[in-house]
């Protein structure tokens, strides 16, 4: 029946040559047929004719391809690479892919289809305005012990040369969502004035088999080629899961290769400043957390009062306000995290506006507005320090956790029932 198929379609091309999404049918029936020179041939077409989808297998996929017909695929990636379907790391994978090929079928690996202009896609370099601690309220314990550990060897490397010690090495920030993890990270970075390399899980994960893997390489590839940098792997739990815990074996290349890029293995990560962040560090896969990988962890707890005032003023301070007691709100905002506080912030500004379009003034946020704004708003974090207690009082043997231990024996937090 598929034959049958093939054949009429092919008959159909004859008479509309110009048919491309046919002749696109055409080649996805081919390689599901098993005759992948003969679907080159059509895809070869399409991409001279710049009519290849981006979202079709070759610009998102792999292809296998014979030996023999290597010409035919080097010649369809430079046609890719011109249409702006790829980038070069397609024609790189390819070239390695095919100097180690075996007899008979290789693959050809296009991973990312390139961004605007043929950019690459997968890039973590923020080019926004940087930040320093000035822009992060409270938390001058964690800011210290970072100052301590990061800054410092990084600042002075003549210091730590003296005594054997290196700048660089991987630094796992842990803690609720929403207390100023990755704003920490990001504000180490602007402290130290260097390059700020946010690797989120939306950058690496693919569902396509080894297209993760390769995304963490190259993420890993592009902050070594600008070091020296920091490198933030955001949710760390969900590209490193405890290899223990997973039902299958996808996500262990995943894992395997993150250890390969700590251990700089085929490359070097000296002047990198390797940081992750994670709300789950019970689900991260135990070898990364040995010596010499993420051994330095620092817990982010929710602010403090303190702390809480100072993310309060710096939240309003480019508002119109009149009569506040910040110290107050922050008293009564036991527990929020930062996150918790801004939204406080915006259901007071939400009050406001409404007001504003029915009085046709400008009314200014008032105490009334946010404490009005606290009623209706409950921590974040408590859902989170309920879980941690579980593992603190059965998973603590060796005082991993000790820090977030200490946190849960604070009044504030023993005053609520988790």
């Amino acid at each position: 029946m598929s034959a049958d198929r093939i054949t009429a379609l092919l008959q159909a091309l004859e008479l509309t040559p110009d048919n491309h999404p046919l002749r696109l049918l055409l080649a996805e029936m081919l390689q599901s047929a098993g005759q992948i020179q003969e679907a080159i041939q059509q895809y070869e077409i399409l991409l001279s004719a710049g009519q290849l989808p981006p979202q079709s297998l070759l610009g998102a996929g792999e292809l296998a391809v014979a030996a023999d017909r290597l010409d035919l695929a080097a010649h369809c990636l430079d046609q890719a690479l011109k249409a702006g379907l790829v980038d070069g790391t397609a024609a790189l994978q390819a070239k390695i892919d095919a100097k180690h090929a075996e007899k008979g079928m290789i693959r050809v690996l296009l991973p990312v289809a390139a961004g605007p202009g043929g950019a690459p896609a997968v890039s973590g370099l923020e080019k926004r305005e940087k930040v320093t601690f000035a822009d992060v309220g409270g938390l001058e314990e964690v800011k210290k012990v970072i100052h301590r550990l990061i800054i410092l060897p990084l600042m002075r490397p003549d210091i730590y040369w003296r005594y054997g010690r290196q700048a660089g090495g991987g630094v796992l920030f842990l803690g609720p969502p929403g207390c100023g993890k990755t704003l920490l990270a990001r504000a180490t970075a602007g402290e130290c004035k260097l390059p700020f390399f946010n690797v989120r899980i939306e950058d690496i994960l693919d569902p396509w088999f080894g297209v993760s893997e390769r995304n963490l390489h190259a993420a890993f590839t592009e902050a070594r080629a600008k070091a020296p940098c920091v490198l933030l792997i955001d949710e760390l739990d969900a590209l490193a899961y405890a290899r223990r815990k997973q039902q299958g074996q996808v996500g262990r290349a995943l894992v395997d290769q993150m250890l390969q890029e700590l251990d700089a293995i085929g490359a070097e990560n000296r002047q990198v400043l390797i940081m992750a962040a994670t709300n789950a560090p019970w689900d991260v896969d135990e070898a990364l957390l040995r010596p010499g990988r993420f051994d330095r962890r620092i817990f982010v707890p929710p602010p403090d009062a303190e702390a809480r005032y100072q993310i309060l003023k710096i939240l309003l301070a480019s508002l119109p306000v009149a009569n506040l007691d910040l110290h107050q709100i922050a008293k009564k905002a036991e527990l929020f995290s930062g996150a918790d506080l801004k939204a406080l912030v915006e259901q007071a500004v939400d009050q406001v506006i409404e007001e504003a379009l029915e009085s046709q003034a400008e009314p200014p946020i008032t105490m009334k507005h946010l404490e009005r704004a606290l009623v209706g708003l409950r921590p974040t974090t408590l859902e989170w320090l309920s879980r941690a207690q579980n593992y603190v009082e059965f998973a603590n043997q060796d005082e991993r956790y000790q820090e977030i231990a200490d946190f849960l024996k604070a009044p504030e937090v023993r005053s609520r029932k988790l």
